[in-house]
């Protein structure tokens, strides 16, 4: 029996892997994926596209009122923060949540039917969701960062 993968605790370095090109990859790909109706649903961001591999941490910044001021905070400390495209393949590589907190991306690229910006994250449960961009994240939040080449 194949043993399941509970998220990396934080600061632990790992390495994802994401054919972008496969359809369930694919930022509109996704939206079905994560269990969404795709129809009227747009994407603004800009597209990862063939097969990548990068390294990847999780980090805690406390609460912040909005991705956006938590993009501000992680890209202060971490740099640029990945593309919300990895977290189809954060799932895909860390089935199981382990009930730490939900994990995101602060890429509000994802346009729900209803016109609110939305961002892929992992709930605390491991289901994979978008969330408002609206909404205030609390303190248990994790974040997906890049770990710079060489690191």
């Amino acid at each position: 029996m194949a043993t399941v993968k509970k998220h990396p605790p934080i600061g632990e370095v790992f390495e994802l892997e994401l054919d972008a090109n496969v359809d369930g990859n694919t930022p509109l790909g996704m939206v079905e994926a994560f269990g969404y109706n795709p129809l009227g649903w747009r994407f603004t961001g800009a597209t990862l596209i063939g097969r990548l591999r990068k390294k990847f941490k999780l980090v805690q910044i406390g609460y912040r009122p909005n991705p956006d001021a938590a993009k501000t905070a992680l890209e202060a400390e971490y740099g640029p923060t990945p593309q919300g495209q990895w977290m189809k393949a954060f799932k895909d590589a860390y089935p199981e949540a382990g009930s730490k907190g939900p994990v995101g991306v602060t890429d509000v690229s994802w346009v729900h039917p209803n016109g609110h910006a939305s961002f892929p994250y992992v709930d605390s449960r491991g289901l994979p969701i978008f969330n408002w961009a609206g909404d205030a994240l609390d303190e248990d939040w994790r974040w997906l960062v890049a770990v710079p080449e060489g690191k």
